[in-house]
């Protein structure tokens, strides 16, 4: 997945997002045919790597693929994907857990048709506890029944344990890298800390490259289930022959693009169905950047 600058080549740069993003869900898919990858975590070792941006827009690019997916805030301390998608709802996590309302009444419609959002209450006490009980197991798989994917966004490894947690409930953990910006020890730390609790740490997204003179991408390796399980763990190896490094912009400024989601929300799906309605391809994917970076160009990933 890739960060951008802001510029003439806005348009290209869009559309190399929406690319990356398409890319990244292709290589998810293929991981394992016979067991597909369907409830995902999005972690990584530091803050403002970019994460919440990752899976927003693998969100996006499952959706504009005609399969619905929940997108589930679980960075309970540091909130940001309302925001980012623009979208706010009356009821969270907390609500559906303590049986106050139903998953389909919590999961509100976002402007990306097939993309379904499920918040977080604030100020929700001992995420990590919450995150480890019957109860969000039992969400899990109520989400899993009800969407063809469920993406978690969740805190950064190296300041809370809740991915390690979360990730020995879904199928998959995928730790963002920002190039440039994270230090080896850092994430050599969260990978090994992930490896330990038993997850599947299936991969590692590098954010924020540049290949070219204007030019972004991003750069995606993934382990069998073997690798990810064997008492090596896995090895989050560089890419060979990767360009000269040039600085990043600051994380959280105004040169950082959000999330690209577009405009008036679809109605929900009927309970227990998964309407799969084909959205539009890049233009409905791109319709909303502008409008996602405005609202969000104060906030860091």
């Amino acid at each position: 997945m890739a960060l951008f600058k802001l510029g003439k080549q806005r348009n290209d740069e869009m559309r190399s997002v929406v690319n990356s993003s398409k890319t990244l869900l292709a290589n998810i898919r293929f991981m394992d045919v016979d067991n597909p990858v369907r409830t995902m975590a999005i972690t990584s070792s530091v803050p403002n790597e970019g994460k919440t941006f990752v899976a927003a827009n693998l969100a996006s690019a499952i959706a504009t693929s005609g399969k619905t997916v929940l997108l589930v805030e679980c960075d309970m301390r540091r909130r940001s994907m309302s925001r980012a998608l623009g979208v706010h709802a009356q009821h969270g996590i907390y609500s559906v857990m303590s049986k106050e309302c139903d998953l389909l009444e919590a999961a509100v419609a976002t402007p990306t048709p097939n993309l379904y959002f499920l918040d977080s209450e604030p100020r929700i006490p001992n995420p990590s506890d919450l995150l480890n009980s019957h109860r969000f197991t039992r969400l899990i798989e109520q989400a899993r029944n009800m969407y063809d994917y469920v993406v978690f966004d969740t805190p950064p490894v190296g300041t809370f344990i809740d991915a390690a947690v979360l990730g020995t409930k879904v199928d998959a953990v995928f730790m963002v890298v920002r190039e440039g910006f994270t230090r080896k020890a850092e994430m050599v730390a969260a990978a090994e800390q992930l490896r330990k609790s038993g997850c599947n740490l299936a991969g590692a997204i590098m954010n924020y490259c540049e290949l070219s003179n204007g030019s972004y991408s991003y750069y995606y390796e993934y382990y069998s289930r073997d690798e990810a399980s064997s008492n090596e763990g896995p090895k989050l190896t560089p890419v060979a022959q990767r360009p000269e490094r040039k600085a990043a912009a600051p994380a959280g400024s105004d040169t950082e693009m959000a999330t690209s989601v577009p405009t008036a929300p679809p109605a929900r799906p009927a309970r227990g169905s998964h309407a799969t309605k084909p959205a539009e391809d890049t233009d409905v994917y791109e319709q909303l950047a502008e409008q996602v970076y405005d609202a969000s160009r104060d906030e860091e990933f």
